[in-house]
C-alpha cells in the first residue's frame, strides 16, 4: 500500500472568480471519484443532501491536530478550500492524541475545532465547560469503524465458544458490570444445568489511565451502558497490555481470556476475535431486536455499540458560531463531506442522513 504523507500546514490565496469556478469544477471531479470507491464497498446513504456553497469572506479556521483525524481532516480541508478559497484550513501539529488536543484548546483561544476520536472524558468537558462558561458545542461528524485493530471501533461482548448464550441485552450487561448488578451467576441469564450455579467471571480493560481518566472504551462504556456512573463491579478482571504489538494488545488477551475460561466474559472489538470465543448479539431490552454486529449494522448505527467521531467547538457559550466555521461543520456533515470516507487508514464510516441532519441542526 502506498504511504502518502500530507503537509497539514497549508494556506489557499483569494483568487478570481474563474478559478474559483475551477476549483468547484475540481471538488465535484473528486465527488465524483469518491462515488466510484463507494461502489467498490463503502454505502454512502443517498438521502445525505449535497453540499450547497454559501458566501464566505476570507477567514481563518484552526483544528487543532489528532493523529487519529488529521487524515480526513485534511482531506475537508483540501475539498472545502476549493469551495472556499478565501478561507485557510489550519491543522495545528502541537498535539497528536485527543487529549493533547483538549490541553492545546483549553490553552489557546485561536483553536476553533477539537478532533475527538472517541467520547469527551468528564474532565476534558469539566474543563471545557469552565473555559467557555457553558458546555461546548459537540458535533459528532462520523460514525466509528468497524472491525478494525485500531481507532474507534465497535464493541462486541465474548463468551467462551461452548457457552450456549447466543444473545444479551445492554440492560443484562448493566447488571453484570454495575457495582450492584443482580446478575452474578450464569443462571441469572438462564442457562441451565452445569451452567446455572457457576459465577461470571467479568473482564474489562483498565477501568482508568494512571491519571486518573476513564480510558477510552471504558467511558464510552461507563455512559452507554452504565448509564454514566463511573464505578464498575469491584470483582472484575482488568486486562492491560503486557508488550509491544497486537498479540499483547489489552484487546487480543480480554478475548484470549475469555476462550480459555469456559465462565467468563468480557469486551473487545470485532477486529479481534479469535478461536474458542465467540460474540453475542445484542440488544438495548432484553425483547430485543437483537443484532449480530455486522458491517451493515454498524454502518447503519443500528448495532447498540456503535462508535462515534466527533469535533469540539471551541466556542464561548451563547455566541454564535462564525460563518466560516459553521460552513465547515455545513461541508462535513453533508453528502460531499461524508464521502471523504470512501477513503483513509482509520476506517471511520460516514453518517446516515439522520444522524447527520440531527447535527445540522445544533448549527442553528
Amino acid at each position: 500500500m502506498t504511504k502518502h504523507c500530507f503537509n497539514f500546514d497549508f494556506a489557499i490565496p483569494l483568487l478570481s472568480l474563474i478559478r474559483r469556478r475551477a476549483y468547484i469544477v475540481s471538488a465535484y471531479c473528486l465527488f465524483s471519484l469518491a462515488q466510484q470507491s463507494n461502489a467498490a464497498g463503502l454505502t454512502v446513504d443517498p438521502k445525505l443532501p449535497p453540499y450547497q456553497p454559501g458566501s464566505l469572506a476570507s477567514d481563518e479556521i484552526v483544528c487543532a491536530g489528532n493523529h487519529a483525524t488529521d487524515e480526513v481532516l485534511y482531506r475537508w480541508a483540501k475539498i472545502f478550500t476549493r469551495y472556499h478559497p478565501a478561507v485557510t484550513v489550519h491543522l495545528r501539529k502541537d498535539s497528536k492524541l485527543t487529549t493533547d488536543a483538549f490541553d492545546t484548546s483549553i490553552e489557546s483561544d485561536t483553536v476553533d475545532l477539537i478532533p475527538a476520536a472517541r467520547e469527551p472524558v468528564p474532565s476534558e468537558m469539566d474543563r471545557m465547560t469552565a473555559k467557555l462558561d457553558g458546555a461546548p458545542l459537540v458535533i459528532a461528524v462520523a460514525t466509528g469503524s468497524y472491525a478494525t485493530k485500531s481507532g474507534t471501533h465497535a464493541l462486541a461482548f465474548y463468551v467462551n465458544a461452548d457457552n450456549p448464550l447466543s444473545r444479551i441485552s445492554i440492560a443484562q450487561i448493566r447488571e453484570i458490570y454495575a457495582p450492584s448488578g443482580k446478575i452474578v451467576k450464569w443462571g441469572d441469564l438462564g442457562l441451565e444445568g452445569e451452567w446455572a450455579n457457576q459465577s461470571i467471571r467479568v473482564f474489562s480493560v483498565p477501568i482508568s489511565d494512571p491519571n486518573g481518566n476513564p480510558m477510552g472504551i471504558t467511558n464510552f462504556l461507563q455512559h452507554r451502558i452504565l448509564d454514566g456512573d463511573t464505578h464498575f463491579r469491584r470483582s472484575i478482571y482488568q486486562v492491560d497490555s503486557n508488550g509491544p504489538g497486537l498479540e499483547h494488545h489489552m484487546l487480543t488477551r480480554i478475548v484470549k481470556q475469555v476462550a480459555n475460561d469456559k465462565y467468563a466474559i468480557g469486551f473487545s472489538g470485532f477486529g479481534f476475535r479469535a478461536h474458542g470465543a465467540k460474540t453475542l448479539e445484542l440488544a438495548e431490552t432484553d425483547t430485543g431486536p437483537f443484532y449480530k454486529g455486522t458491517h451493515a449494522e454498524v454502518a447503519n448505527r443500528t448495532y447498540p455499540l456503535t462508535r462515534t467521531i466527533y469535533l469540539v467547538v471551541n466556542r464561548r457559550a451563547g455566541m454564535p458560531l462564525r460563518p466560516a466555521v459553521r460552513e465547515f461543520l455545513r461541508f462535513i456533515l453533508s453528502r460531499d463531506g461524508q464521502l471523504a470516507f470512501t477513503e483513509g487508514q482509520e476506517k471511520y464510516l460516514p453518517l446516515t442522513a439522520d444522524a447527520a441532519q440531527a447535527e445540522r441542526a445544533k448549527l442553528n
